[in-house]
């Protein structure tokens, strides 16, 4: 397999499970909030879309975030954000994994890329997933989803 698809493949996987992971999340659920100091799953799930948004079509490629073109005004704080393509991973290439990425904005200096990629591709989702599986967790639900290979 080449590391491209390699890539791609880790991409969907990963929101492939993260909209598992919310898929029976009902608004009551999305909006319950948590004792203390935590996020409720919906705020969770917002910071997690909108930074993907940003991450990949402002920051990578220059180009305006969804929420502010085809999506302005269509998604709410009280609404999930809405599933789809992004647009860029089919046709993502090798230089684009290696070009210089000026994060510095956000105080993390310059990345590549392929940085990019790993942070809202993969880690970023699989973190927060994981938050909002224990959220789910706290209101009596099914944390985490089974798993495709598990009975």
């Amino acid at each position: 397999m080449h590391a491209l698809d390699l890539l791609r493949h880790q991409v969907k996987e990963t929101y492939a499970w993260l909209e598992l992971m919310v898929s029976d999340v009902s608004q009551k659920q999305a909006n319950w909030q948590p004792p203390g100091t935590a996020n409720s799953t919906g705020a969770v799930y917002a910071h997690l879309m909108i930074t993907a948004d940003v991450g990949f079509n402002s920051q990578l490629h220059g180009g305006m975030p969804l929420i502010a073109t085809d999506w302005a005004g269509r998604v709410g704080l009280s609404e999930m954000y809405p599933a789809g393509d992004w647009g860029y991973l089919d046709s993502l290439s090798t230089a684009e994994l290696e070009r210089r990425v000026d994060m510095s904005a956000w105080g993390v200096g310059i990345w590549k890329g392929l940085d990019v990629y790993n942070v809202h591709g993969i880690y970023h989702p699989r973190l927060h997933g994981g938050e909002i599986a224990c959220l789910k967790g706290l209101q009596g639900g099914h944390g985490l989803p089974p798993l495709p290979f598990e009975d």
